[in-house]
Order: C-alpha cells, then structure tokens, then sequence
C-alpha cells in the first residue's frame, strides 16, 4: 500500500495499430524518434527507496476511527489502569478448596473449586462462569487460574488459610 500511494501515475498515450499498414506520418515520426530515457520514471524510484518508512494503518478499521484507533500517548497508561483494576477485581477471590465429584467411572470424575469474593461462594467446575465476566481456567489441589473473559487476563489464585466458619 505504501509504494502504491507513492508512485506517480504512468502519462497516457492513445492507442495505435500495430498490425496493419503504417500510415506516411507515422512512418516519419518513428524513424527520427529511436530510444528515450523516461528520466521521471527514473527520479521517482529513486524517491521511493529514499522515503522513510511509516507506520501501515489498519486497513480493517472503521471508517472515521482511524483517529480514535492510533496510538495515543494516554491510551496506554489508561490500558494499564485498567487491566491492573481487573487484576484487582480477580485477586478479591479467595480459594478454599476444591471438591472431585466421581462419577460412574474415572472419565467422568470432575473438579469443583469453592471459592468466595466478599460475602459471596461459588462452587464452580472448569470452564464454568462465574459473574457473567469469569472463567475457571484451571483447578489444581494448590490454586484457581481465573481469566477474565472481556481482556482475557489470567489471574492465579492460591489456596487461601481462611475457613469459611470466618467472617
């Protein structure tokens, strides 16, 4: 896309027969003419390899928000913020335990995480969602891996020392 918006558009010429007879002007014209040197084609290359290179754009992006989807230089600490505000919200669960729930054989046996967040107990199997934004990734004896399902932040969280008896 950049060399093609670089490049000068070639000058038009109109259409001759090559195939039949020469007229007695035409005949004139190309036995004084020869070879010629296109020196703006020539210029304009060398114009090209010399230009600095510039960021693509997203050809994918919306009319009208080309603007809004550059990079900004308050568009990354707001990023941060916020995936560090999710983090925040996930780390508020605390892991209790988890739960194996057999089934007729050993396939069907499933995982059971309890976890709290405030006054609130989930008891959730993998995959399951918790709070409409998120998912139990993975359950192991020793912690949760929770994801967040809008920024896909993962969030690991250890087996907790609180019983549920406390407040």
């Amino acid at each position: 896309m950049w060399l093609w918006s670089t490049t000068e558009e070639p000058p038009r010429m109109p259409l001759t027969n090559v195939s039949g007879r020469h007229s007695a002007q035409q005949g004139r014209n190309d036995h004084g003419s020869g070879l010629h040197v296109q020196l703006d084609l020539l210029t304009s290359s060398r114009d090209q390899r010399n230009l600095s290179f510039v960021m693509p754009r997203n050809i994918f992006s919306l009319p009208g928000m080309a603007e809004a989807a550059g990079p900004s230089s308050d568009a990354v600490p707001d990023t941060a913020q916020q995936q560090q505000v999710i983090l925040t919200e996930l780390a508020q669960f605390h892991y209790l335990g988890f739960v194996r729930k057999e089934g007729g054989d050993r396939e069907k046996a499933r995982d059971l995480a309890v976890l709290t967040k405030n006054d609130d107990v989930y008891v959730a199997g993998k995959g399951e969602i918790l709070e409409n934004h998120v998912i139990v990734k993975l359950i192991t004896p020793d912690s949760v891996m929770l994801q967040d399902r809008n920024s896909h932040l993962e969030y690991a969280v250890p087996l907790s020392e609180e019983s549920a008896s406390e407040p």
